[in-house]
């Protein structure tokens, strides 16, 4: 696996965030993952494109207005101590029209989320920096999913 840039949209409503369920191979094992919606950049994709693209896909939501960076995610994967690759993830506030979501081709599930619920349900090792940003907010945050 090469390298991965990615955008994520953080959708509120009320006191509530949007989140998409996949399952994961983790620590050996699968595991249903709860993330933000969003995903990879495309080669010739600008940060905005991917994200109102990936929001669509794993949603069926439509972004409307200007997404508002909230923070950047550089991370490594490693495995035995070795870098398998490297990740630099960009989120965004953002804003979705009138209807309700339903998951995508790309997803299981989606799920509306209240702070409690995030830190209860975000587990896997690349959720450490959405979490602390949930915490304590900043711009930057570094992270390393070892296994």
């Amino acid at each position: 696996m090469g390298d991965f840039l990615g955008a994520f949209a953080v959708i509120e409503r009320g006191a509530r965030i949007l989140m998409v369920g996949n399952d994961r191979q983790i620590g050996g094992q699968l595991v249903r993952t709860w993330d933000l919606p969003g995903g990879r950049v495309e080669a010739g994709e600008l940060l905005h494109e991917a994200l109102s693209r990936e929001v669509m896909e794993e949603t069926g939501l439509q972004l409307v207005g200007t997404p508002a960076f909230l923070f950047v995610q550089e991370g490594e994967r490693l495995a035995a101590r070795q870098r398998q690759h490297a990740w630099r993830s960009f989120f965004f506030a953002a804003a979705v029209g009138p209807g309700e979501p339903a998951p995508g081709n790309e997803v299981l599930a989606v799920r509306w989320m209240d702070r409690a619920q995030l830190r209860a349900e975000l587990t896997a090792p690349y959720h450490d920096s959405f979490l602390r940003w949930l915490e304590t907010g900043g711009q930057f945050f570094g992270s390393a999913w070892s296994e």
